[in-house]
């Protein structure tokens, strides 16, 4: 059999939407070009770091944003509605960002199985987040929206461009999401950027040829090729010298004005940052902000930031140089440090005790000296820096503790202190000399592992959070000591010296890559490099496992001492350092980071010290004695280092994790719908020609310029020309397009439809000048 033939003369026509665009496949390419850009950039950040196979967690935005702009642009030239194309451009994104998530999580070999673990990942997450309260290490749940915000964005893009023809509508969503990415990420992405924006103004200049092309055909322009190629050749060239100019001033200008509205710009958005990093949790890459140490959370990134920059001054009565302490954090998931039941901060009146609401008053009979300082902030931000225990500020402080009348977690002021204004507190300080009342090793030895319950939080270890070779590590450290010797504070001195000088550690500032899905504490303890933050995570988390309080802790080291006796403190001296708690000595501080001496920076080494009686032997057959923990808030031994399983229904057959997937996917739905409805709450475009007349005909009525009923379109338009020069031409094109759509065999064509809509826009301001004529001609 043949096909059948057509009569002579006619041609088989192409559906609509595989025709060539009116915009042409060269502004497709270069908007897909756009898009793919900005999902390299994201993935590049790599925000959720590593996962199946040591491939990032975020490589299937690339695929997405090109989906999500393919599919929108065959929506975008249908004849549907836009209600129905944004419907089914989420139908389409649902099931793929489930499936695609799935596989970035799960290193099952079928789907059935990636989508029971997807299931499990949200039950975590869930459990984290509304069961207990705190961030998840879980990545789901911000994968699912980084991949929403990316299809999302492709979609717009493409449905913006080639079914409502608003071409910088698409560029400027486009590039707000680039810019935020650079703007926060650590990574080099400056190529990222220029890349962008090359691509960018090249499709703007393409597309306002396709404006041109109306304005020349309005005009009797005939365009054979030669015109376009001129308007084309112009535009590169433009786009060539702006290049050269930006990357040129990017490289050699700064803005050294606008540098303190930046950086305020930078606090308020890190904030914001927290609170989202919170609720979603799972956010590994590293990210940028001036403020960043002292927050909720703390999230190792793989990269140290410093700088030369100051950050505030201070001066003591003593002269000694102090660690200053910023905050302090109790719970590790795995990759972030958290501030557990930190909750409304208690008001503190200038000179009130700072301490007093909380678990770690210390009392002056302690052997500790009463010291006074002095700060001069700088770029200090809300933080109360304070050393030691302190006993009173001169300024309105908010003192937050972990859980009521808890251990500190960090003490801000109630307003945040310009460059240039002090503060005064007082702490007491431990002295150095055993002959003053400084703490010796035999006084630790023997301190005992009789621990307030309160305490109980420290020795906690999450779920999933360490590996078997943290474990392994720990138990060779102790198994090197002698069996008399086994007591907390010997074996955190002998941690701190594996890691600070016998482990063969390293000091780098900069590790990304390094680790990938690998658990970070195994993966620092095996290659051996990193900073602060790696090393004292890496003690806290050792002592942990033996049962020994230990807490990490965010602040500044001394900083250097000036001629004039005072402290300058600069970013460089920002630093993390242990803190062990011994029963009735408190918390001892441990540094086990090498380097830094520059800033004071050094390990804790005590005085033997005269002999102290031993406490009763232990009943261990290691040598190593069990920790009690007294008070009635104190939870089982067996309770320690998992979290309390989370409440069911009833009846139920599963928990959250059960029934979380159908849950997310009907919230998807929703959201899709919500959305939708808000576009077709948006006039869609290119309007009919007999509407946009009638519209204009209503508008200039209110003013009293309506059409009269004998008048023809090219009347009415020639006679509101007259009182409107400024738009006489775009009401000559409106009034021959509805003749056109009236009475020509065709129709009006694709560009003058184009055309049409943009002097609809043109003539809509242009009347609003009837307002002020019809003012003055009541006055």
């Amino acid at each position: 059999m043949t096909a059948p033939a057509l009569p002579m003369g006619r041609t088989l026509e192409r559906p609509a939407f595989l025709r060539a665009p009116v915009e042409g496949w060269t502004s497709l390419l270069l908007l897909l070009g756009l898009l793919i850009t900005v999902a390299w950039a994201l993935d590049d950040a790599r925000w959720a770091g590593y996962g199946v196979a040591e491939q990032s967690q975020t490589d299937f935005l690339q695929f997405a944003v090109l989906l999500a702009a393919l599919w929108s642009f065959v929506l975008a030239r249908t004849t549907i509605t836009p209600l129905a194309a944004h419907a089914l451009g989420a139908a389409v994104a649902a099931p793929y960002l489930v499936v695609a998530v799935a596989g970035v999580i799960s290193p099952s070999p079928d789907v059935a199985g990636r989508l029971n673990d997807l299931n499990a990942s949200l039950g975590r997450f869930y459990e984290d987040l509304i069961i207990h309260g705190i961030r998840s290490s879980e990545t789901t749940a911000f994968l699912f929206v980084l991949g929403a915000i990316v299809w999302a964005t492709g979609h717009f893009a493409a449905f913006t461009i080639f079914r409502r023809h608003r071409p910088l509508n698409a560029v400027f969503l486009v590039g707000f999401v680039m810019l935020t990415n650079v703007s926060i990420t650590l990574k080099p992405q400056y190529s990222f950027l220029v890349v962008f924006a090359a691509i960018a103004l090249l499709l703007v200049v393409r597309l306002n040829l396709l404006e041109q092309r109306v304005g020349w055909a309005r005009r009797g322009i005939a365009d054979r090729g030669e015109v376009s190629s001129l308007f084309l050749r112009g535009g590169a060239a433009f786009v060539a010298v702006a290049m050269s100019g930006s990357v040129f001033l990017a490289a050699t200008a700064s803005s050294a004005p606008l540098a303190n509205t930046w950086r305020d710009l930078d606090n308020e958005a890190l904030l914001w940052g927290q609170q989202l990093n919170h609720v979603l949790g799972g956010v590994t890459g590293a990210a940028r902000g001036p403020s960043g140490l002292f927050g909720t959370s703390q999230t190792i990134r793989g990269v140290w930031e410093s700088s030369s920059a100051p950050v505030f001054r201070w001066t003591s009565s003593d002269g000694r140089g102090e660690y200053w302490r910023g905050a302090t954090y109790d719970a590790f998931d795995g990759n972030t440090w958290l501030q557990l039941d930190a909750g409304q901060g208690l008001r503190i009146a200038p000179g009130d005790p700072l301490l007093g609401p909380t678990r770690e008053n210390v009392a002056e009979q302690e052997s500790r000296e009463p010291v006074d300082f002095t700060v001069t902030a700088q770029e200090l931000g809300n933080v109360l820096l304070a050393p030691d225990s302190p006993v009173a500020a001169d300024i309105t402080a908010d003192v937050y503790t972990h859980g009521e009348e808890g251990p500190v977690a960090r003490i801000e002021m109630s307003e945040w202190l310009e460059s240039g204004s002090t503060y005064s507190v007082s702490a007491l300080v431990r002295p150095l000399d055993e002959a003053e009342g400084g703490l010796t090793e035999n006084q630790l030895a023997t301190a005992g592992v009789d621990y307030p319950a309160w305490t109980e939080r420290y020795v906690e270890i999450r779920e999933n959070s360490l590996g078997e070779l943290t474990y392994d590590t720990a138990d060779q450290i102790v198994e090197s000591l002698p069996e008399d010797r086994r007591d907390p504070y010997h074996v955190a001195e002998e941690v701190q010296r594996y890691l600070y000088r016998t482990g063969g550690f390293v000091y780098d500032t900069d590790v990304r890559g390094v680790c990938t899905s690998e658990r970070l504490v195994d993966c620092f303890l095996r290659t051996k490099i990193g900073y602060c933050e790696y090393f004292a995570t890496a003690m806290v988390m050792l002592l942990r496992t033996q049962e020994i309080p230990a807490r990490i802790v965010m602040g500044y080291l001394p900083g250097r001492q000036l001629d004039d006796g005072s402290w300058e403190v600069d970013r460089s001296a920002a630093h993390a350092w242990v803190e062990v708690y011994f029963p009735t000595h408190g918390w001892v501080r441990f540094d086990p980071t090498p380097g830094n001496n520059e800033n004071g920076q050094q390990t804790t080494v005590l005085q033997p010290g005269a002999p102290v009686a031993t406490p009763d032997p232990s009943d261990g057959a290691s040598g190593q004695p069990s920790p009690n923990f007294l008070g009635e808030d104190a939870i089982n031994p067996g309770e320690r280092g998992a979290q309390p399983d989370p409440p069911t229904a009833s009846g139920s057959a599963g928990g959250p994790s059960g029934t979380f997937l159908p849950l997310l996917l009907v919230v998807l739905l929703l959201g899709a719908a919500a959305a939708v409805a808000y576009a077709r709450s948006r006039r869609s475009g290119p309007p009919h020609p007999e509407l946009v007349y009638r519209g204009i005909g209503r508008l200039a009525g209110r003013f009293g310029y309506g059409p009269r009923p004998t008048q023809t379109a090219y009347e009415y338009a020639d006679a509101l020309g007259e009182i409107v020069p400024r738009v006489r031409m775009d009401l000559e094109l409106v009034a021959r397009a509805r003749v056109e759509a009236a009475y020509a065999a065709r129709g009006p064509s694709d560009e003058l439809l184009l055309g049409l809509q943009q002097a609809y826009r043109r003539i809509r301001v242009g009347l609003l000048r009837l307002a002020l004529r019809a003012r003055r001609s009541r006055r």
